[in-house]
């Protein structure tokens, strides 16, 4: 223990493996006792972390993965809708073309959907709004990408009922606001003249 606290310069250890009886010495005194003596630190005898270059390199592996995780957590929300599509769509495909009180309420069930998520997009990434502030995570581009989702469903079920013909896309479903032409001239029937 005397020795121990003793400048480094002046201790002497024996060659051997473990270096014991460092409990004193400063922590840049005990490097430098191990570097000129070639042994090494037994299991236990200093605690490993303490320097504060490992402790930041700890705490920014973990925000750094916190941050990962942020990311990955917006991107799933920002493809939740488009994850959506294959199912909806074989499952109009199997319900056929048929205008029937089935179809009808699928339908714009699936109609109403997306407009639902375009209103709530702030509802959606509200959880992780502010873990993406503190973590500098920009979430402009998964909103982008989560209202094209959005659209792109809306455009499939507006294709899809357009095809069942319940959109008035053709000219004859607008005849009743076409407006009835006044006639310039009338024509009616006289009497033959040859009988007189």
């Amino acid at each position: 223990a005397e020795m121990a606290r003793k400048p480094a310069e002046n201790l002497k250890f024996p060659e051997r493996k473990w270096i014991f009886g460092m409990e004193g010495v400063p922590r840049s005194d005990r490097q430098a006792i191990i570097s000129a003596s070639g042994s090494v630190e037994p299991t236990g005898q200093l605690v490993p972390g303490n320097t504060s270059e490992g402790k930041n390199e700890s705490e920014e592996t973990k925000r750094e993965k916190k941050k990962q995780y942020v990311e990955k957590k917006a991107w799933d929300i920002a493809l939740a809708p488009g994850k959506q599509l294959p199912m909806t769509a074989f499952m109009m495909w199997m319900m056929g073309s048929q205008v029937n009180i089935f179809t009808l309420m699928f339908n714009f069930y699936q109609l109403f959907a997306p407009i639902k998520g375009l209103m709530s997009m702030g509802t959606a990434f509200q959880g992780i709004s502010d873990s993406a502030k503190d973590f500098n995570v920009d979430l402009l581009l998964h909103k982008l990408v989560f209202i094209a989702c959005q659209l792109g469903f809306l455009l499939m079920i507006t294709h899809r009922l357009g095809s069942m013909g319940l959109l008035p896309t053709s000219a004859s479903d607008w005849l009743a606001a076409v407006p009835i032409r006044t006639p310039v001239e009338f024509s009616s029937g006289g009497f033959p003249m040859h009988e007189f």
